[in-house]
């Protein structure tokens, strides 16, 4: 066990003694600094020992903190240096929020920058819920992590996605913090006692044939600009379906090399960091899309990007936007009340593909260049013509058929998702009677409706099953629920 003393070193240009506490182990010594001084009358004779009354009064209470916290874990076969800094560094309040920042900074270095935005997201909101910007650790309890997440209640995927990610942020903090095999518990883990909801079911994005075959065959307007949004969305969005529904930063961000001999080559941008073969996959341009492809190559002498999206854009995420306003456009000449953004025509590339084409889960998965068969990966030479022949076949299906899609047509009578502008009609029956009834807009799912309901029930309902009847007017459709109201 380490030997602590109050001491003073020397005196400073002020004639005072700066006050330490002299940490002795193993004839190491070692010195930390405390806010205390005292004049020459605060010491003894020989200058060595402190007599000031007050300055030993809060050394003593100073150093029999210490001891406490030495008491707790074995120390013997520390050096004297990492005995200072545990005590000291115990005593110092960590910001979460300054932690937090850091870590997503590392995920900016290590090329994860989009992955890092809802991570960034998440201490925002975290910080706006707390009304600070300097979050401490020792705020996070069980209980004040799960007040958060409950206000998180509302959303469709926040409630899950930004708890995740500050949890994955404790975990690396309790990971360099901690030392369980020397016994330094600094960090204290709270996530034990908090429950992170299921992010709602996204509703099926995928496109039906027939819609898919309008879209295309819509003609831009004429405009006096080169490549008007109209046209760039419409020709990304073909670009992306005609190429096993490749994803929009990967567009942008491509670069001369990764096209060779009609192929493309790339890693994909959203888990090429997560996965050991980077995400690489390779796809052939059709022979059917070649015209659109190579209409957007880049020219320009020197520059390394593969297309042209880089002379008038600077990010993926303005690139995204201005696409998506193009097929917002396209759409509204198709049918107004429709819409779909660019990611829908994966989805529809992937659902064309396993209904109508006749391929297995897996092989839509290898299209999509999902991660799948890791192990398989590491010991055999991919061979990714089998993805080429698919992703011909739907091509064929969509644009050399007139055939209608078995999925999409079919009449959906779920509204799982609702729009708070919806208009809402809802009824509550009771052994068959109805007994309230509402109509208003504002609600964003069933369970606010019910409980809405459940509100305007009479209060002589106790301990009744109700049933729910509700129709979202909007769009003629009508479900029915029950729950149990005590």
């Amino acid at each position: 066990m380490a030997i602590l003393k109050a001491t003073v070193r020397f005196k400073n240009k002020r004639g005072l003694y700066p006050v330490y506490i002299r940490f002795t182990q193993v004839k190491q010594v070692a010195y930390v600094k405390t806010s205390w001084v005292v004049n020459d009358k605060g010491l003894n004779p020989n200058k060595r020992d402190i007599i000031d009354p007050f300055v030993n009064q809060q050394t003593s209470l100073l150093i029999e903190s210490y001891y406490n916290q030495l008491n707790q874990i074995d120390t013997s076969n520390w050096s004297v240096s990492e005995i200072v800094n545990y005590v000291t560094e115990l005593n110092h309040e960590l910001s979460f929020s300054d932690y937090a920042r850091k870590h997503i900074d590392k995920l900016i270095g290590r090329g994860q920058e989009r992955t890092s935005r809802n991570y960034k997201w998440a201490l925002n909101h975290m910080e706006r819920f707390a009304e600070t910007d300097n979050i401490l650790f020792s705020r996070l309890t069980s209980a004040f992590l799960n007040r958060w997440i409950e206000s998180l209640s509302t959303t469709n995927r926040c409630k899950e996605q930004y708890p995740v990610c500050i949890r994955e942020v404790y975990k690396a903090a309790m990971k360099e913090y901690n030392d369980e095999e020397r016994g330094i518990v600094r960090l204290k883990n709270p996530w034990g006692n908090v429950t992170i909801p299921r992010s709602d079911i996204p509703v099926k994005r995928a496109i039906s044939a027939s819609m898919l075959r309008k879209f295309f065959n819509v003609v831009p307007d004429r405009s006096r600009f080169t490549h008007p949004l109209m046209e760039v969305g419409q020709d990304v969005a073909l670009i992306s379906f005609c190429m096993c529904g490749l994803n929009a930063v990967d567009i942008f961000n491509a670069k001369k090399d990764q096209y060779v001999n009609g192929i493309f080559h790339y890693e994909r941008q959203k888990t090429r960091m997560s996965r050991s073969d980077k995400g690489y996959f390779e796809i052939r341009v059709p022979e059917f899309l070649k015209p659109t492809f190579e209409k957007y190559l880049s020219r320009k002498v020197g520059s390394p990007w593969l297309f042209n999206f880089h002379d008038r854009l600077s990010t993926s995420d303005s690139f995204s936007a201005n696409v998506n306003i193009g097929i917002k456009q396209i759409w509204e000449k198709v049918d107004p009340n429709f819409k779909a953004s660019l990611y829908a025509f994966r989805h529809s590339w992937a659902t064309i593909a396993q209904n109508e084409c006749g391929a297995t889960m897996n092989e839509v998965d290898f299209g999509l260049n999902h991660s799948t068969n890791k192990m398989a990966k590491v010991y055999v030479q991919v061979d990714y013509t089998p993805a080429w022949i698919l992703n011909e076949k739907v091509i064929d299906f969509i644009f050399f058929t007139d055939k209608e899609s078995k999925f999409v047509e079919k009449e959906d009578k779920t509204f799982d998702r609702i729009s708070k502008y919806n208009n809402i009609r809802a009824e509550a029956f009771v052994m068959g009677k109805k007994v309230c009834a509402l109509e208003d807009t504002g609600f964003t799912n069933v369970d606010q409706i019910m409980d809405k309901l459940t509100t305007l029930l009479p209060k002589k309902i106790k301990n009744a099953r109700v049933q729910f009847k509700i129709t979202n007017v909007d769009k003629n459709l009508t479900q029915m629920y029950q729950r149990l109201v005590r």
